[in-house]
């Protein structure tokens, strides 16, 4: 048993403050439409509401000799095809020839999107960039020599939608029942990147008030440099005008951490996740929850 005057002199490590356990207990609960609302309603923005697919976090993940509060790693959109959901725009209107030979002067080599998949998987990237079944069912029984072509748009360095492009979709089906799906581009000056998206990782630091503005500068240097990034999103409440203007001109978005009390404060019977069994209920034990979905208040 370790000696009382013994224990006592022991260096002590300091416990974090609860406003940054809460943010680091919200990150690990938080469902995906938060995790979205993170990189979209950031100051600045990281990116729009369309250039976000799939987004997971990964929380107190190692880094060096320490570790960093949380991870961010979602899809960014870089071409969406036409008409594949209601802001979408529909595919061009091509009166002409030369009109169609404008914009598909340039053609892409033969790029495999998905090789010898199961029909599950095929149906699952297919349908993830946007086709419909009736376009999925298509693209997945044309004869060996036939391409499904389709129009697509993609989105420049902030966001926007630019001249429209062509794709063609080939099938190679095989006799253990798997498939390899191909494509190739018709565009008029620069190649789309990729088929739809391309994975990004970004660092998530909580703010440490009793830190200085260079030693949490330096801390998010490090996990960009680490991670390769040169985005990064901080939590805060408690930063001075004067901070606010350097984190962002230091190319650091910012989030306000009360934003996160949604995800702590669950109350089940203002809930309205239709499908919860504990919907309703007042004396619901649930205390933090995913799918939490509180009802909006009328004034």
């Amino acid at each position: 048993m370790v000696n009382a005057a013994l224990a006592s002199a022991l260096p002590t490590q300091p416990q974090p403050p609860p406003a940054y356990q809460e943010a680091q207990l919200a990150l690990a609960v938080a469902d995906e439409s938060f995790l979205r609302s993170l990189l979209t309603d950031s100051l600045p923005a990281l990116v729009h509401p369309h250039e976000v697919g799939t987004v997971t976090v990964d929380v107190g993940v190692p880094m060096g000799q320490g570790r960093i509060d949380a991870v961010l790693k979602f899809e960014h959109i870089s071409c969406v095809l036409a008409g594949s959901y209601p802001d979408a725009p529909p595919a061009p209107t091509v009166h002409t020839h030369t009109q169609y030979q404008a914009i598909t002067t340039c053609h892409s080599d033969l790029t495999t999107l998905a090789q010898n998949v199961p029909i599950s998987t095929a149906v699952e990237i297919l349908a993830r960039a946007g086709f419909d079944p009736d376009q999925i069912h298509h693209i997945l029984h044309l004869p060996s020599q036939a391409w499904h072509k389709s129009w697509w748009y993609t989105l420049d360095p902030d966001g926007f939608l630019t001249v429209p492009f062509q794709r063609s979709i080939r099938t190679r089906c095989f006799a253990d029942g798997t498939v390899t799906l191909q494509f190739k581009d018709y565009y008029a000056y620069e190649r789309p990147e990729g088929f739809r998206s391309e994975p990004r990782q970004l660092p998530v630091l909580v703010h440490m008030p009793h830190q200085s503005f260079c030693d949490n500068l330096a801390q998010i240097n490090r996990t960009r440099q680490t991670l390769g990034t040169g985005q990064a999103l901080l939590m805060a409440d408690d930063l001075t005008e004067l901070e606010i203007e350097g984190y962002i001109r230091q190319n650091v978005s910012l989030f306000r951490q009360r934003g996160m009390e949604s995800a702590l404060q669950v109350n089940c019977h203002i809930c309205q996740q239709t499908q919860c069994p504990m919907r309703g209920i007042d004396t619901s034990p649930v205390l933090a929850c995913r799918a939490f979905q509180p009802a909006e208040v009328m004034v």
